[in-house]
This record gives C-alpha cells, structure tokens and sequence, in this order.
C-alpha cells in the first residue's frame, strides 16, 4: 500500500507530523502544515492496522499507560505490541485497540506543533476525525 497524509478533520492544509523529522525512539507525533516531506507520509489501512511512518520501521506508539492526554510519539514499530495497534474505522477514528482511546487532536487546535494525544472516543467528537 501507498503512503497517505493524514489529515485533522478533512483539514487538508494540516498533516499528522513526527517532530522535525527526528526518526528515532520517543520523538512527538504533531500536527504541521503539510509540507510533503517523509515526517508526514504514514501507511496504514482500514480496519486493524499499524500507523507507520512510510520508509522506516518506526510506528505511531500510544505508550506503555494508555490513558486521556498521553501525547502520542514514535517508536520502532513490533508486532503485537498493544501501544501500536490501532483500528482505522469506517467513519475514519484511529483507535488504540481494546482502550476505547482514539487519536485525538489535542483541544482541536490545528497550530503548527500541537502535539496529539489519545483520549476517550466519543461520538461527532470532531477532534478524533482523521482523514486521508
């Protein structure tokens, strides 16, 4: 599969972001203005699916404590680590498995380097919509 942007909310002029394009262990997931470049390209798929950074074997990581305002980061991507398996559902929520948490523009601000977080799904909750 190809590589997408994802997007807060059909914003398509902001892009899900991994800080300053620092591949390596820990760095923050934000939102940036879209700019084209590799820190902004993810693959991922409907349904069960990791979220990762296309080209590289880190993936977006909700933490070993998963919980409301974890900020999310990168992180060598494993198999059947729970902090990576995520489920892209049907009306286009990242959800961290089994936690109920979602990807979660953090207050629903779209400034360049918000960093974002997991929080409880919630229904029409637009912070949680991503799009690609």
């Amino acid at each position: 599969t190809g590589s997408v942007a994802l997007h807060p909310n059909s914003n398509t002029a902001k892009c899900l972001d991994v800080k300053g394009n620092v591949l390596a262990n820990g760095t923050p997931v934000q939102i940036f203005d879209c700019n084209g470049t590799g820190a902004q390209k993810w693959v991922v798929s409907k349904g069960a699916t990791k979220v990762q950074l296309s080209g590289t074997n880190f993936c977006l990581d909700g933490g070993s404590n998963p919980a409301n305002g974890v900020g999310m980061k990168i992180w060598q991507c494993f198999d059947n680590l729970p902090a990576q398996q995520w489920f892209y559902t049907s009306d286009n929520r990242i959800v961290l498995r089994g936690q109920g948490l979602c990807l979660d523009l953090r207050n629903g601000d779209t400034v360049n380097m918000n960093r974002v977080q997991t929080w409880k799904c919630t229904n029409g909750n637009a912070n949680q919509i991503w799009t690609e």
